[in-house]
């Protein structure tokens, strides 16, 4: 039994967007995943732990390899079969499916970002009762610079994002703006107050920049680490102070051993090419 749960699933072969602070880019892009790969992948992850029969919150996101705007009606079938696929392997749980995007503003399928919402928010107030994690990367307030994070990509605007979901009927949990917080790039809390960010609608996770390679290479430092992490802390605390709810997350131990954001494409690459 598992109170609380986490299992993540890739969306794509690679990735399309090659994000200045993740090494997954490094594996180029080779299409989408279908429906029934991602599932296979689900279905794989439960038999491999069949001691977890239970979960009152098995949290699964669809976001560690991959864009899944690009990829969205397999995203949201796989998502949307969830509970039959559990039921199926004779699992009791109580699913959480987190759908973590930058929302270009066109996917390579020809939707547009607002689609995306469309299709996400529907999933998750029909058929989870509002119960499904919407994450949105935004790293940093300053348009320019997300899109060059981003590596160039095309995105909604912060300001087009906040407008269009405040026009949605939401429950019982708030879409989530992420940021991963690096020095000299602006996150401006005014600003998303001014856009109309509040704590009814949203909440904020802010995250230290892990020490990745392309993160290096583009000279990306992280604002917060293990002496000046209060400076974090005091970030969030402006967002609590126009009642937007905001995570603080830890300094990720595991970016020393070189397992986040991508860290092990490169290890990858250089075997497939013998080096």
């Amino acid at each position: 039994y598992e109170e609380k749960w986490l299992l993540t699933v890739s969306t794509q072969k690679g990735c399309v967007h090659r994000c200045h602070f993740c090494d997954v880019g490094n594996l180029g892009f080779n299409g989408n995943l279908s429906q029934q790969e991602i599932e296979e992948q689900v279905r794989f992850l439960l038999e491999a732990t069949p001691y977890v029969t239970h979960s009152k919150k098995a949290k699964i996101g669809f976001a560690r390899m991959g864009e899944p705007a690009h990829n969205l009606e397999n995203v949201l079938g796989a998502m949307k079969n969830l509970p039959i696929i559990s039921q199926e392997m004779g699992r009791d749980y109580n699913w959480l499916p987190c759908f973590n995007s930058i929302l270009p503003r066109k996917t390579i399928e020809g939707k547009t970002g607002f689609d995306v919402l469309d299709g996400i928010i529907e999933l998750k107030e029909k058929d989870y009762n509002g119960y499904l994690h919407l994450q949105i990367s935004c790293n940093s307030t300053d348009e320019n610079k997300r899109r060059e994070l981003f590596a160039g990509a095309d995105v909604l605007a912060l300001e087009e994002v906040v407008g269009y979901i405040n026009q949605k009927n939401l429950h019982n949990r708030t879409v989530t703006l992420n940021f991963i917080v690096m020095k000299g790039v602006e996150i401006n809390v005014d600003k998303l107050a001014e856009m109309g960010l509040t704590g009814d609608r949203y909440s904020v996770k802010l995250i230290p920049l892990n020490n990745t390679i392309r993160a290096q290479t583009k000279h990306l430092e992280t604002l917060a680490n293990y002496t000046n992490y209060e400076d974090l802390v005091n970030l969030g605390e402006e967002f609590n102070k126009i009642g937007v709810p905001t995570v603080v997350d830890a300094i990720a131990k595991c970016e020393e051993a070189g397992l986040c954001c991508g860290q092990l494409a490169h290890i990858f690459v250089n075997k497939s090419h013998g080096i």
